[in-house]
């Protein structure tokens, strides 16, 4: 009886004067957010194909801004957390996340477009490029820190494309054999980056809670940077489409964020 008094004493002494790993654990979040343009929604472009037989068997529409006409949910927008302005300890990573994963992500040529046309890694992970064409690409990482690579990617084939640092921009692939083709990588230290899907829904899981983060905002086709926006009906002024938020414990739904068409450029 007294052993298990002076457990519960001690369990109330260590809560009381903040011993780690007692009061002051670190708690997590999950954020959920929705992405629509707020007007005209402009016509999809097909894209001019020539010089290849089997890509003229696609008809390939341009990526530079996909707005889905009867919803207006924007895809392809990152909404991430700015490692130049937030600087993650490692316990600020959720345990399951800590460590850079093993497994390599791939991106594919098919139907003569990058599939995913937008796609995050953690620095250090292994990208497979797929070829699942009948037609040879060749895959341009137009890498700022790590080393610039072009390699070929037969029909059937595949390339590893090996990355040791971060990134500080979403890093753009071409195919200089089908200059239509494009698309991007986003290379990050941490696990924190969201992509909205053909619906405009960005989801970020494990979060850290109760503190304050930098959230920067992106799209390939945004004009200088994404600034004046609408958060659940409420306008607000994201300087160079950077915001700081505060997360809860627990779900974390920010609601609608509303874009301009004119926040956009298009070819």
């Amino acid at each position: 009886m007294k052993k298990t008094v002076f457990l519960v004493a001690a369990s109330v002494f260590a809560i009381g004067f903040g011993f780690p790993n007692a009061a002051h654990a670190q708690k997590w979040a999950d954020l959920t957010m929705t992405v629509l343009l707020d007007g005209e929604v402009p016509k999809p472009k097909q894209v001019t194909v020539n010089a290849d037989a089997i890509c003229m068997q696609n008809k390939i529409m341009s990526e530079d801004l996909v707005v889905d006409p009867a919803t207006k949910a924007i895809a392809n927008i990152v909404f991430m957390i700015d490692s130049k302005k937030t600087k993650l300890e490692p316990k600020q990573l959720h345990p399951d996340l800590q460590k850079v994963p093993s497994d390599k992500p791939s991106m594919d040529n098919l139907k003569c477009a990058f599939v995913p046309h937008i796609m995050t890694m953690r620095a250090g992970q292994t990208l497979l490029v797929k070829n699942s064409d009948q037609t040879g690409h060749n895959a341009k990482f137009n890498f700022f820190k790590n080393e610039e690579v072009n390699p070929m990617i037969p029909v059937g084939g595949s390339k590893e494309i090996v990355t040791t640092l971060e990134e500080p921009t979403p890093t753009k692939v071409e195919c200089s054999i089908h200059p239509w083709m494009s698309g991007y990588v986003i290379v990050a230290a941490h696990p924190y980056v969201g992509i909205s899907d053909a619906a405009g829904k960005i989801k970020i899981e494990k979060l850290p809670a109760g503190i304050e983060l930098d959230f920067k905002l992106w799209h390939e086709s945004q004009d200088k940077s994404i600034e004046d926006v609408s958060l659940s009906g409420k306008k607000e002024k994201w300087t160079k489409g950077s915001v700081k938020l505060t997360l809860k414990e627990g779900a974390n739904d920010l609601g609608t964020l509303l874009i301009k068409p004119e926040r956009f450029k298009t070819k």
